[in-house]
């Protein structure tokens, strides 16, 4: 039988010949029904925290269970993003070296064409200067046909005794050269 405040109080004893007094015996069993009713309502409010703190509990733990996987997520999303910036980094390393070389060949093809046509640039100037050379030979000769050039000496060299032309070699064959 399971003991209960009222149980206690209704509890009957058989009566004896100078057995117990009664009256002490009934309040001494209120006193222990009413500690009795105490003691179970204490059981009852500590039964309920407890429910209470195992229901916070497992509460707690859903929530630590979430942030250890959010953790791991996080930490997938940054070793992810972490590769994935490794190789865009790569990609654009890559990509400045081909335009890097792709910049000195343009440079070099510009720079071949440039010699090619500073070449051909002297090449045009040494020709005008002989044509103009056998342009001022044959004009000197029409003037003076006793005058002949040296072709040995160049036009400079040739007009500095012909004084009968008074033409500054100097300054001709200079703009020719700032051309």
């Amino acid at each position: 039988m399971k003991l209960n405040s009222n149980s206690i109080r209704n509890q009957e004893f058989s009566k004896k010949l100078l057995g117990f007094n009664t009256e002490e015996v009934k309040t001494f069993l209120d006193r222990i029904a009413e500690e009795v009713d105490v003691l179970l309502r204490e059981n009852e409010e500590l039964k309920s925290k407890t429910k209470e703190l195992n229901e916070q509990i497992e509460s707690y733990k859903e929530i630590e269970n979430n942030l250890q996987q959010t953790l791991l997520k996080a930490q997938e999303s940054s070793s992810k993003s972490i590769e994935s910036t490794r190789k865009q980094t790569q990609v654009m390393l890559m990509e400045a070296e081909i335009k890097a070389n792709q910049i000195i060949e343009n440079a070099k093809e510009q720079a071949r064409k440039l010699n090619e046509a500073i070449l051909t640039l002297q090449e045009e100037k040494n020709l005008i200067i002989a044509k103009l050379e056998a342009i001022i030979s044959t004009q000197v000769r029409m003037i003076n046909p006793e005058y002949s050039f040296d072709s040995t000496k160049t036009i400079e060299e040739n007009l500095q005794n012909v004084d009968f032309l008074k033409i500054d070699i100097d300054k001709i064959v200079e703009s020719l050269d700032n051309e």
